[in-house]
């Protein structure tokens, strides 16, 4: 069997920093991934997604995030911004997301992260050519796509084919996973680049946010019937190298299937102490949190 460079079947799991490290500095910017760099965290994880010519950027909303966001005039968006997709890198770029809206709930729920004033949006560009500055970071990118809205984005060929000529203009020292709850990403990242390593995200739990389900829009017509009604033998069996899951659908028994397929299993977001003590337990490989510094500790 193939190593897998995700997989940690002895020791520690590998620490990624969430969005940069999202508890900290403001999410998705140069600033946290220096300062998750400077804890000594092996991996990153980043949101990317399309921005007008097809130009890859590093965000997490579909639209620009008025929990983040102000404009020329120094004041906080009323309301959710323009859409990623219809903005050009110049026009994302002359919002600063350096600080949270205190007025906003989202801002409310990192009391601790440091406002970095003048912070941008970058482009994946931007991101890659940090990272290639660094010796063995895993690189975890996530693909944001949304399988119930085309209006969103661009369609998962779009983004696959942006992505994968981000990747060939620089050399990332590091292993480089690519991650998407849309798993028609996945299928077209399989197609198109089949040696680059996939993760499936999923989560599980009840609610309009669930993805794995019979006829899942997010799962891409694939069906756990035929892999014993089990997750891990669905990833494995579509050639995945990791299986990126909410921490709380996780068990050992599940992980432990997983790991016996050689898929490893990083689990997200993790950040409370008896949730960090619960996944070192049950032994997940990967555990992504807002707070790296928590664990490495």
């Amino acid at each position: 069997m193939t190593l897998n460079p995700f997989r940690r079947p002895e020791g520690a799991p590998i620490i990624y920093g969430h969005r940069g490290a999202r508890g900290v500095l403001p999410e998705n910017t140069l600033a946290s991934f220096r300062y998750l760099r400077r804890t000594g965290a092996q991996g990153l994880e980043i949101d990317v997604q399309n921005a007008a010519g097809h130009m890859p950027v590093v965000v997490h909303d579909p639209f620009m995030p008025m929990q983040l966001a102000r404009g020329a005039d120094g004041q906080w968006l009323r309301e959710a911004g323009p859409k990623i997709h219809d903005l050009s890198l110049a026009q994302l770029q002359s919002y600063d997301i350096g600080r949270l809206n205190p007025d906003h709930a989202y801002g409310t729920a990192y009391p601790d992260q440091q406002p970095r004033d003048g912070e941008r949006i970058p482009s994946l560009d931007q991101v890659l050519d940090w990272a290639a500055g660094d010796s063995g970071l895993i690189l975890n990118i996530e693909i944001k796509s949304y399988a119930t809205r085309d209006d969103l984005g661009d369609p998962p060929a779009m983004l696959v084919e942006a992505l994968l000529q981000a990747l060939a203009r620089h050399r990332v020292s590091g292993d480089v996973l690519v991650s998407s709850f849309d798993w028609r990403v996945l299928a077209e990242l399989q197609r198109r680049a089949p040696d680059l390593a996939r993760g499936y995200l999923s989560y599980e739990q009840p609610g309009e946010h669930l993805t794995i389900f019979e006829g899942s829009p997010w799962m891409a017509g694939l069906s756990l019937a035929g892999h014993a009604d089990s997750l891990p033998d669905l990833i494995a069996a579509q050639g995945g190298r990791c299986w990126c899951a909410y921490h709380r659908d996780l068990t050992r028994a599940r992980v432990m299937r997983a790991q016996d397929l050689g898929v490893a299993v990083n689990a997200w977001t993790v950040n409370t102490p008896d949730d960090i003590a619960r996944m070192r337990d049950i032994g997940v490989d990967g555990i992504i949190t807002d707070y790296p510094e928590r664990i490495l500790v």
